[in-house]
């Protein structure tokens, strides 16, 4: 059954306006195409999988967790600043306030709106004040972010891409590319391999810190690719002590430039496929650039293998650590790991000290209720994958 949305009037308002207030028809037909676009890709594309941690059980846990906390913390947030003040007070790449965790925002946050109703404990009206304050934030900072006019990657041009650089950082990005030879391509593929793997495990196999923007047309018929990678440089995750410290930089952005005949496609959380697939040998130019400091600096060959190497190491001390660890603690990491993507906001904010980031107690003492895995499959399925409705999320308000 699919739920009949009317499109709004004015999308240009709707889209680019953060002074505009939509109307709840105009909330609940972005939370429709939010939810339609988010149900397509996980049927699609997504397997949750992990040699370590129960996803399946830490996602339930934590998406329950934002619908509980995220309101206030983002309240908090605003005291301080708008969003709009924070996009403006730092670099549009190379941090974990990216795209891929704006746009998780709402998504996760609204997921969890779904498990409560769905586990009889809450109801389809109630919440609206706390749903539309995290719908207001995510709404006015991606206008904010976004340089293409459009809150959605499938509603950009090109269609499937999204575009957070503007003009003088896209200027200073191209300004430092170098022609991808030989031994610059095979250290920087090297480099972002062991990279991305390295993130993947300080974020419990979850895919939150690593965020491609993208396709940027350029005028010359090519087109630039930014993959942003950061690692917890700020002492947000406790499993990291003594390990963040061995690493020379933390927050990074890969640049390549690739021919038209290469196609990018970005889903709507800001996860890119290329095709073909193998896309690295048409690389034309390339660069590693750190953003460590909120400053785009590009590394050299000498600085990326010194940092591989670096990420080598503690990727090994990591994957140690984790093996050793108590499954219901990891599956606690897990949790919090995902509940804290506000946790750059906040910092930017300087209301970080404002906000208690400990996990609601039922939700932590709910581990053993939720890695029963068939009760979880039969969770995670009602919601990402419901067979009654051609999205994720149900409309909000007084709804029956």
């Amino acid at each position: 059954m699919s739920t009949a949305v009317s499109t709004p009037q004015d999308l240009t308002a709707l889209y680019t306006d953060a002074a505009y207030e939509p109307s709840l028809d105009e909330w609940n037909w972005l939370v429709h195409k939010a939810g339609a676009a988010y149900k397509s890709e996980l049927s699609a594309r997504t397997v949750f999988e992990s040699e370590l941690f129960g996803m399946n059980t830490y996602i339930l846990m934590s998406m329950m967790e934002d619908y509980l906390r995220v309101p206030e913390r983002l309240r908090t947030i605003r005291a301080h600043a708008t969003p709009a003040e924070l996009v403006r007070r730092a670099l549009p790449i190379g941090n974990k306030r990216s795209f891929i965790n704006l746009a998780a925002m709402p998504l996760h946050y609204l997921t969890g709106r779904e498990l409560f109703v769905d586990l009889g404990e809450n109801s389809l009206e109630q919440g609206l004040d706390d749903q539309l304050e995290v719908l207001r934030f995510w709404r006015e900072a991606t206008i904010a972010m976004r340089t293409d006019g459009v809150l959605f990657n499938m509603d950009a041009e090109p269609s499937n891409s999204s575009h957070v650089v503007g003009d003088w950082l896209m200027a200073e990005i191209l300004d430092d590319l170098v022609p991808a030879e030989d031994e610059t391509k095979t250290a920087i593929r090297k480099f972002g391999a062991r990279l991305t793997a390295y993130a993947f495990l300080e974020n419990c196999d979850a895919r939150t810190a690593v965020c491609d923007t993208g396709p940027y047309e350029l005028t010359d018929g090519t087109f630039l690719a930014l993959r942003e990678t950061c690692a917890d440089g700020d002492g947000d995750f406790p499993w990291l002590d003594g390990i963040r410290e061995t690493l020379p930089y933390q927050h990074f952005v890969i640049a390549h430039r690739l021919p038209a005949h290469v196609k990018m496609d970005n889903n709507v959380w800001g996860t890119a496929w290329f095709t073909p697939s193998d896309y690295q040998s048409d690389i034309i130019s390339t660069r590693v650039f750190c953003t460590d400091g909120d400053v785009l600096r590009p590394l050299g060959l000498p600085e990326i293998d010194e940092a591989t190497t670096a990420i080598r190491k503690a990727h090994r001390a990591l994957y140690q650590r984790l093996a050793e660890t108590d499954p219901e603690e990891r599956n606690l990491y897990a949790t919090q790991m995902y509940a804290w993507k506000t946790k750059a906001w906040a910092r930017l904010a300087g209301c970080y000290d404002e906000i208690d980031w400990s996990v609601t107690p039922r939700i932590a003492e709910s581990y053993e209720k939720f890695q029963d895995p068939n009760l979880a499959l039969q969770l995670i399925g009602g919601v990402f994958v419901p067979q009654d409705r051609d999205g994720c999320f149900r409309p909000l308000g007084a709804q029956r």
